[in-house]
């Protein structure tokens, strides 16, 4: 199916116009719930309405869940075209046919709208294929129709990269980086492709890599390419941290910004997809280690169908 990240985003409700104004709960908008807006709003969206022609992404948004009582699941369809070629079946290495500029090979994706009953913050979650992600795209269209909508709340989105607790208390068990394989010439054999080479580098047993060099492997690539030992490697690889916090691990795909920059690894490659269940139990705790931070909870109740 393809490797899928997760990508988390806060929504923040404001008095307009008013310097240091009141604030609002997204489940109370003046006698409005942010979750039936949003549902409301992304069910009736057409693909004139999403698709991206200034960057040529294909965004469809196929079906709209209320999967609990606080929750909302929008699955989308996402692809770019603008580039024609050959479709090539990865076994056989033959053309299956010529793609044209105006084609889009796509694939599914999920957006998770979590909004607690109580508290001044909701949740939005994205899922990211191989495809793209319908996220940022889904993000500006609903900011620009809560903006026309509302005369006295205004919208404020920050992306969320990772709870500090993962980013500043977490132990960091594994570098992983992972390479683009090339051709090898086998004596008296066929030439190889190579598709993926993973590098793995874990401390002794039993131990963990210092705490600050997560932070180190954001920022310089060097430090990368030392820790899994192939100093000559390129640049162009993908850097996966594992990181464990009380008794819980999970992996990230390290971003170029440093140790905060980090999306979680929903599913590997060759793994399939997460079933809707799984992907919003993932959220859960995502979003369970978010509301932790300003001393607000997520009642599990909220995401039980």
């Amino acid at each position: 199916m393809g490797r899928r990240t997760l990508t988390a985003t806060e929504f923040t409700f404001h008095q307009k116009y008013v310097k240091d104004g009141a604030s609002f709960s997204p489940a109370d908008l003046e006698g409005e719930d942010l979750l039936e807006l949003f549902e409301a709003w992304a069910a009736q969206l057409s693909v004139a309405d999403t698709k991206d022609d200034t960057r040529q992404s294909w965004i469809e948004v196929t079906r709209v869940q209320k999967y609990a009582s606080r929750v909302v699941v929008v699955s989308m369809s996402v692809g770019s075209y603008g580039e024609a070629g050959p479709v090539i079946d990865a076994d056989s290495g033959s053309k299956v046919f010529d793609l044209t500029e105006m084609q889009a090979p796509t694939g599914q994706v999920r957006g998770v709208l979590m909004v607690p009953v109580v508290g001044e913050s909701a949740y939005y979650l994205a899922e990211q294929s191989s495809r793209g992600s319908a996220g940022g795209r889904l993000l500006g269209l609903f900011r620009k129709h809560f903006s026309q909508h509302s005369n006295s709340i205004t919208l404020v989105t920050e992306t969320i990269t990772e709870s500090e607790a993962w980013t500043q208390d977490a132990a960091l068990r594994e570098v992983e980086l992972r390479l683009k394989g090339v051709s090898a010439d086998i004596a008296d054999g066929p030439n190889v492709e190579v598709g993926t080479l993973s590098h793995i580098a874990r401390p002794t047993r039993g131990k963990f890599f210092p705490r600050g060099l997560l932070s180190k492997l954001g920022e310089d690539h060097q430090v990368v390419r030392k820790v899994v030992g192939i100093p000559e490697a390129p640049d162009e690889g993908e850097v996966f941290v594992t990181l464990e916090l009380d008794g819980r691990q999970k992996k990230f795909m390290l971003g170029n910004g440093g140790a905060p920059a980090l999306r979680q690894v929903l599913n590997e490659g060759a793994a399939p997809a997460l079933s809707d269940g799984d992907l919003v139990a993932v959220c859960v705790e995502r979003v369970s280690d978010l509301a932790a931070r300003t001393g607000s909870s997520w009642i599990s109740g909220w995401s039980t169908p």
